[in-house]
């Protein structure tokens, strides 16, 4: 019942939101300045161009399983160009006549009215309602209502699963255990296009996968990261690497899916596991994930690729970054010495300590990214770097456990991060991630020490969406086509993509050879390898095709 009327009043307040909010501005210029007139055609014209989107979208959501953008406006034919029109015409002419019946029908009243205001009591009141729903639903895992949200074009509910936490009204933990084990519908995703077919055996490796949190592959140098980029300098190294994401959330789901980020909703909401991490997880394997900040919000991880995992801390290990970098190789440690022969998979998850470090520690430390005479650029370099090299002497620990316990014989070690970390490299004023898709933000480090793999550098583009299938068919030996279930290759068939997509919290981009053209929703921009602004050309619009069939190939 409770998410009957969730969805009714959603629906209701989302686009009486759309429709009167704006019309609402109208009438208060009109009662202050005047200009009747012009507001009531403008009116008409808003309501019209507002209702035939709202139709147009309503088909494309019908045959994608996601709503329009201006993006994929510009990929219609002509045919649909002439019916929008048309359709707009038709709405023009219906408007008209019912703005004509309104104002006959208040020119009419002579009491005096208050049904508006009741009208807005009711509306404002269900808003709240459906609100506070989605907060308690988003907070408690109920993802009858969560799953919701995506069908409404442009609704965006209100979360506050870590204020209601901070506040002690509820225990994150003890409802993600409760509720990790409940099965919940997905009727709306077709993962795996067909059954898995997996056949691990018992000489299969142990995997450890090393994420450093915005790591720059440029960052790896003896200066730097004299640890890291000694033990990785005998691997396979994937030079050309990017992530799918220039945020954790989505840096990290298309590193466990090898699917696109503009999945990450319904997934979520689903709460529907990587495959990689289920089948590791079915095929004997010891699954956890050690993160030094968390691996809650904003990963999410617990509600995406490691549901049903219980081994996962969501919070901080520490109030310290540095501790918590060190309390991650601690409890690594601890879980290795308590180790039966069952094989492991673990995630380590280190994030740099940028806001808990001294940048004069690394003013002496040679870079090519400092400028002269601009300390306060230097300031954001220095700080950078010292929190890598923070990172850097805790994976040297972590490289000693792994050299005393002998793991190199038998275990597949990975070195890898979310995104990248802008510099300010394109004199925009950009420095950290998530604030636009350069390839300094989305091109990451891919190392790994494969034991009976020779050490090799590959040169071919390549990206998070290649892990999966990559470990699936070498490690979890699964036949099924790469397509079954993402749409990535296996790293070592050195296969180049020729588009690629990568994703933010509200946008996303595809990467052509030549472009990246980003997708706002009601806009979009293209630019070009040094981030300069571009213009889509012929052979763009094929792979931006190619790409939205992707978005769309694994809903039902």
């Amino acid at each position: 019942m409770l998410s009957i009327s969730y969805i009714l009043l959603a629906t209701l307040t989302h686009f009486i939101s759309i429709h009167f909010l704006p019309l609402l501005l109208m009438s208060l210029i009109h009662r202050f300045i005047g200009f009747g007139a012009v507001l009531v055609i403008l009116s008409i014209i808003y309501a019209s161009i507002v209702n035939s989107l709202l139709i147009m979208d309503a088909n494309f959501f019908a045959s994608n399983r996601f709503h329009m953008s201006l993006m994929t406006v510009i990929l219609f034919d002509s045919q649909t160009y002439l019916f929008a029109l048309f359709q707009i015409m038709i709405m023009l002419v219906f408007h008209y006549f019912l703005g004509k019946e309104i104002g006959k029908f208040l020119e009419t009243r002579t009491e005096k009215a208050y049904l508006g205001v009741s009208v807005a009591a009711l509306v404002i009141s269900a808003w709240v309602y459906v609100q506070g729903v989605h907060i308690w639903a988003d907070a408690t895992y109920q993802s009858s209502i969560t799953t919701f949200t995506r069908y409404l074009p442009s609704f965006r509910p209100l979360h506050a699963k870590r204020d209601l936490a901070r506040l002690g009204l509820i225990d994150s933990d003890q409802l993600r255990e409760k509720n990790m084990s409940k099965e919940v519908s997905d009727s709306e995703l077709l993962y795996p296009k067909t059954p898995l077919q997996c056949s691990s055996d018992v000489e299969s490796k142990n995997v450890l996968v090393i994420l450093i949190d915005a790591l720059r592959p440029e960052m790896l140098t003896h200066e730097i990261m004299p640890n890291t980029s000694k033990f990785f300098k005998e691997s396979s190294n994937f030079e050309n690497h990017y992530s799918g994401g220039t945020s954790s959330r989505m840096g990290m789901f298309s590193l466990f899916y090898g699917l696109p980020s503009t999945y990450w909703r319904v997934f979520h909401d689903n709460l529907k596991p990587s495959l990689l991490i289920q089948q590791f997880d079915e095929s004997g394997y010891d699954v956890q994930a050690i993160s030094s900040s968390g691996l809650g919000s904003p990963a999410v991880l617990d509600r995406t690729a490691f549901v049903g995992i219980s081994k996962i801390n969501l919070k901080p290990l520490s109030d310290s970054e540095v501790t918590s970098l060190q309390l991650t190789t601690d409890l690594w440690e601890e879980s290795i010495n308590q180790k039966n022969e069952s094989k492991f998979f673990t995630l380590l998850h280190y994030d740099p300590p940028i806001n808990d470090v001294n940048h004069n520690e690394s003013i002496k430390i040679k870079n090519r990214f400092t400028r002269k005479d601009d300390a306060s650029h230097n300031i954001e370099v220095f700080r950078y770097i010292e929190s890598i090299r923070e990172v850097d002497r805790e994976i040297g620990r972590l490289i000693k456990v792994i050299n005393n316990k002998n793991l190199l014989k038998d275990t597949i070690v990975i070195m890898t991060s979310d995104h990248g970390y802008e510099l300010d490299d394109y004199q925009t004023n950009y420095y950290g991630h998530s604030s636009n898709y350069s390839p300094v933000q989305t091109k990451v480090p891919m190392m790994m020490i494969w034991p009976g793999r020779d050490a090799k550098k590959y040169s071919s583009r390549s990206s998070h969406h290649d892990f999966a299938p990559t470990l699936m068919r070498e490690i979890l030996n699964c036949s099924n086509n790469y397509s079954d279930y993402s749409t990535g290759n296996n790293l070592f068939d050195e296969k180049p993509w020729r588009y690629m997509i990568a994703g933010s919290y509200d946008s996303f981009s595809v990467f052509t050879d030549q472009k990246i053209i980003i997708s706002y929703g009601s806009y979009f921009e293209v630019r070009d390898q040094n981030y300069d602004l571009s213009e889509i050309e012929g052979s763009d619009y094929k792979d931006l095709e190619d790409a939205v069939s992707d978005m769309s190939q694994y809903f039902k």
